[in-house]
Formats: structure tokens, C-alpha cells, sequence
């Protein structure tokens, strides 16, 4: 077994640590494809897998789970964090910012292109941005716009584009104009509303190119380019000759299956059809003394969201009561041992710039834990004594396999503490993320995974004015917070507030309940080497994979 768990964690002290631009003065998505290996036949490619094609490939529009597959080889950043927590410039040259960090110069290359040849400009970026901040674009990215001048009243109406913060007077220099200083802009740049779609080609959010039906307007600035699409099959990505960094890209050809099943993945790894894969703790113990194995540990959580504007759960102390009543260990217990318990809604293993420690040993003060008598009092407070005359109750979730462990041991604690019978109803991935986004549910499923290498990726969607609060968050203590975070410069003072802020909306607020985080479990065949980590997301980049010897192996 290869372990990257030493490397990855003092990676993640680097990266906070990191501060700013050298010489210069922070995502349900959430998020991420899942990726595969095997023994291999197909030894001319790497073939993994993809999550099923929920949202579209429109970084300004609806970047769900297919858009991240995407990302992972085929999208370009302004620039991305390195392992060691310095920046590589990738689309730009240089970024300059000015002494009071309110203006961020972006030089791009004179050399980046599209993979049809056009030049990469900065109306292409200005492209993305300005149809994000359409709030009929679905992207639950829009707010993350906001720092921009102009940019939150331009999505909420009461401005224009006139009044955007986004100069791109030069085709190949944007300005940013932020309406005040934010600690992470920079690390925004890694996200879909930062990235650029071609002003010419890709004007139609979430249109017929952006669901692989154009593959001529779907022109790549990436590693690599969709080649060949299959709904509900397949993706093939060749490399982009056309690429920046073509140079350090070193497989020709990366195959992607749409497959959910965890056990019908990790049989399709021993069979050879896939030859690098995302497993689960059930292999562990098969693979414990190969190198065919590797583990690392990831920015996840899985947390249930209460839908607060409705009843029973606009009652805080019903919410509480179902927090206070889950033993998070047992849940763990049942879902497996590549998952932990956890009390945060942050990852509790990130690390803090301030300190230096995981977010769980730096909090001040435990949020709401495992306390099932203190759980019945407030219930009957509520006027539901042992349960009694509480309504019908659904809990959603995606029809996968540990959501559905999950949600099983989840179900059962509720019953056994509360006397409270929670109805079960497991959905098609998409369908879930739709309901769960329009409002549509009474309990649900979230799981989040770090966007960026800091805290704010987790705590900036229950801000009341944020594009990704799907339960529709309201309170005004947690606001303002929130905003004084974004407002001081001392990472010590600035990681007080934001454990202030969680510490609001677990306990005294309770919009839903922290459960697990995970891991990371890889098999991966021995001919791939070149693992280099995504810092956010403590994820293997499958875009700087190697088919065959690689003297970078980690």
C-alpha cells in the first residue's frame, strides 16, 4: 500500500500557511468525480470513472458533479495551489495586486489558446462572470462573484454590468476590482465562475454545447478535450496539443465510465476495464500489501440539512433534538472504516493557517454532540413528547451505497432516542440535487468537499445571501460573522470569527447536522505513476497521470 496521508497532511499545513501571491499582497457538489484503474488491458489509456451527468459543463450555469469530471482534465485555471502551497501560474503570467488588496492585475499568456486554435482573451473570462451573475444561470457558484465590485448587486438586480468590477479593456489583462479586501480571493480562481468560456462559442448558459450535444462550440483551454460522448456511458478526452502546459502532460487519451455502484467499480478495476479507481474500506484488507493500494486523507463531510422555513424544522428546538439524538460514532461505525465521526460542519482535519492544527483541535468550545436525554427535553418542550404528534418525516438521499448506510443508522437513532419514525426515500442522484436545490425536502442529504484550502468553502453557503444555501438559512449573527471575517487581515483574529460563526450555526442556530468526513481509498494499477495532489481536496489530479515509469512518483 502507498500512503499519502504524511505527505498530504504537512501539504495542507504549507498551503494555509501560504498566505498571498509571492511579491503581492476561499464547494455539493459539492463536488468531485469519483476515478478509477485496474489491471489493465487497456494499457494505451487511463480509464476511470465519472458520476452520473447531473448539471452541465457551463462553467457559468448549473456545475454540478459532471462539471467537476469535466474540470479534472479538461478546465484551466488563472493559476492552481502545488503541492508545496506556492502558486503555478497556469493561464496567466503574472497577478499582481496593489497595497491596499483591492485590485487584482491578471496577465494572461500570449501563448494560451482554445484546442480550436482561437486565443484564450479576457472577454472570455468576463463571459463566464457576466452569465453567472444572471441569477436565472443555476450555478450555486454566483456568490462566490461577490468580493468583485458590483458583482452581488448586478446578480440581485439593483445594478448592472456597467458597475461590474471586471476590466478587460486588454484582451489579455483583467483587472479585478473587489469592494473590499478578501483574505482568499486569489483561491477563487480554482472555481468554475473564475474559469473562462469562449465569448464567441459558449454564449448559451447551460446550452446544447454545454450538455456535449455541440462538441464543435465545446472547445477546451485545458490538458485535454472531450473527444467522443455516450450519454449515461461514456467520455473520452484527448490531449490538448493546443495546451499551455502541453509539455507536462504525458498520457495521450483518459476514458471516463458513468458509473455510481461502489462494488460494480471496484469489480470492473479486478476485471481490467478500469485501471484507476475511487474504492471504498471494503477493499483494505485484499489490498493492504499491495501498491496497487492508496490512501489519503479528503476534505469531505456528509451532513443532513433541515428544511428550517417549514414545519416541524422551522422549530429550533426540534432541529437540536435531532442533532442531540445521533451517536455520529455509531453512524460511522455503520458506514464503514474509511469514515469518521464528526461534530464540524468544516473538515475537521483542515488545517488552520492561524495555528497550524486541524480544524477540531483549534475550536473553542464543542458543538452540539451526542446527548439523547438532554435531546428528549427539547422535543417535548417543542410539544412532542416521546415523539408523540410529531408529522410525518422524510428523509432524501442519494440511492448509493453509503448514503443508504447512512441513512439506515441514521433512521434508527431517531427512532430509538427521539420515538420518531422517519420515512426513507432514496433518489437518482441528479433528482436528489435538484430537490435539494429547489427547496424541495424536509431532511436531506449534503455532502460538501473543499473547493479551497481554507474554511470559508464550508461556511460561505449559509450565509442568508448566498446562491448555495439550499435550505434557505436565515440568521443575522452568523451574517455578520461571516462579513467580519471577510473583513480582517490577521489569520488568528479572522479563524476566531469563523470558529465563532460555526460554533452559531451548529448549536444555536442548528440548520442541519455534521455526521462523517471521509477518506480517500485508491486502487490504482501499478503501471500509472505521478500522483500529484489537488491541495484543496486532498484528490489525486488525474490530469498529470502517467502511463508508465514517472521519476515524480510519489
Amino acid at each position: 500500500m502507498r500512503k499519502l496521508w504524511k505527505k498530504a497532511a504537512s501539504l495542507a499545513t504549507a498551503v494555509l500557511l501560504a498566505g498571498s501571491l509571492a511579491g503581492c499582497g476561499s464547494t455539493g457538489g459539492g463536488s468531485s468525480s469519483s476515478s478509477g484503474g485496474g489491471k489493465s488491458s487497456s494499457s494505451d489509456m487511463i480509464v476511470t470513472t465519472m458520476y452520473t451527468e447531473s448539471g452541465s459543463l457551463d462553467s457559468a450555469g448549473e456545475s454540478a458533479l459532471w462539471w467537476w469530471s469535466y474540470d479534472d482534465v479538461c478546465m484551466a485555471p488563472i493559476m492552481e495551489m502545488k503541492e508545496d502551497g506556492s502558486w503555478d501560474y497556469i493561464l496567466a503570467e503574472s497577478v499582481d495586486v496593489n497595497d491596499d488588496m483591492t485590485q487584482y492585475t491578471v496577465h494572461l499568456r500570449s501563448d494560451a489558446k482554445w484546442s480550436n486554435g482561437d486565443d484564450v482573451t479576457s472577454a472570455d473570462f468576463k463571459n463566464t462572470i457576466v452569465r453567472a451573475l444572471d441569477p436565472n444561470c443555476k450555478s450555486g457558484y454566483s456568490s462566490m462573484l461577490y468580493p468583485i465590485e458590483g458583482a452581488e448587486e448586478m446578480y440581485n438586480g439593483t445594478g448592472d454590468e456597467s458597475g461590474l468590477g471586471v476590466d478587460v479593456s486588454d484582451d489579455k489583462t483583467i483587472v479585478f476590482t473587489l469592494k473590499e479586501p478578501c483574505a482568499y480571493f486569489e483561491q477563487l480562481f480554482v472555481l468554475p465562475v473564475y474559469m473562462p468560456t469562449h465569448h464567441e462559442l459558449q454564449t448559451e448558459t447551460n446550452g446544447d454545447w454545454a450538455m456535449g450535444n455541440d462538441m464543435d462550440a465545446l472547445v477546451s483551454c485545458g490538458p485535454y478535450y472531450l473527444a467522443e460522448y455516450v450519454p449515461n456511458q461514456y467520455c473520452v478526452y484527448k490531449k490538448n496539443e493546443n495546451y499551455v502546459q502541453a509539455d507536462r502532460i504525458k498520457t495521450d487519451t483518459i476514458k471516463k465510465m458513468v458509473m455510481d455502484d461502489t462494488q460494480s467499480i471496484i469489480n470492473a478495476y479486478k476485471s481490467g476495464e478500469l485501471n484507476f479507481i475511487s474504492a471504498d474500506y471494503t477493499v483494505m484488507d485484499e489490498y493492504k500489501d499491495s501498491d496497487e493500494l492508496i490512501t489519503s486523507p479528503a476534505m469531505t463531510s456528509y451532513y443532513v440539512l433541515f428544511n428550517v422555513s417549514e414545519a416541524p424544522f422551522d422549530d429550533v428546538r426540534v432541529r437540536q433534538a435531532f442533532s442531540m439524538a445521533v451517536n455520529r460514532d455509531e453512524v460511522a461505525s455503520a458506514c464503514g472504516s474509511s469514515y469518521e465521526a464528526t461534530d464540524f460542519f468544516v473538515a475537521k482535519h483542515m488545517k488552520s493557517s492561524a495555528s497550524g492544527k486541524d480544524w477540531a483541535d483549534e475550536a473553542d468550545g464543542d458543538p452540539i454532540g451526542f446527548d439523547p436525554d438532554k435531546a428528549k427535553e427539547l422535543l417535548a418542550e417543542a410539544g412532542y413528547p416521546d415523539g408523540e404528534g410529531f408529522p410525518a418525516v422524510t428523509y432524501k438521499y442519494p440511492s448509493l451505497q453509503l448514503d443508504s448506510d447512512m441513512a439506515q443508522a441514521l433512521q434508527a437513532q431517531w427512532k430509538t432516542n427521539l420515538g420518531i419514525e422517519v420515512e426513507l426515500q432514496a433518489e437518482e442522484q441528479q433528482v436528489q440535487v435538484a430537490e435539494r436545490r429547489s427547496g424541495d425536502f424536509q431532511i436531506a442529504r449534503m455532502r460538501w468537499t473543499a473547493d479551497f484550502t481554507d474554511p470559508f468553502t464550508f461556511l460561505s453557503m449559509y450565509r442568508s445571501n448566498d446562491s448555495y444555501n439550499d435550505n434557505k438559512t436565515n440568521c443575522p449573527e452568523y451574517d455578520e460573522l461571516m462579513t467580519e471575517s471577510n473583513q480582517e487581515s490577521d489569520p488568528t483574529a479572522r479563524f476566531d470569527l469563523l470558529h465563532q460563526a460555526e460554533n452559531v450555526l451548529l448549536n444555536d442556530y442548528c440548520f442541519g447536522v455534521p455526521v462523517l468526513n471521509s477518506s480517500n481509498i485508491y486502487l490504482v494499477n501499478t503501471n500509472i505513476t505521478n500522483f500529484e495532489i489537488d491541495p484543496s481536496r486532498n484528490m489525486i489530479r488525474t490530469k498529470y497521470l502517467v502511463l508508465g515509469d514517472s521519476s515524480s512518483e510519489s
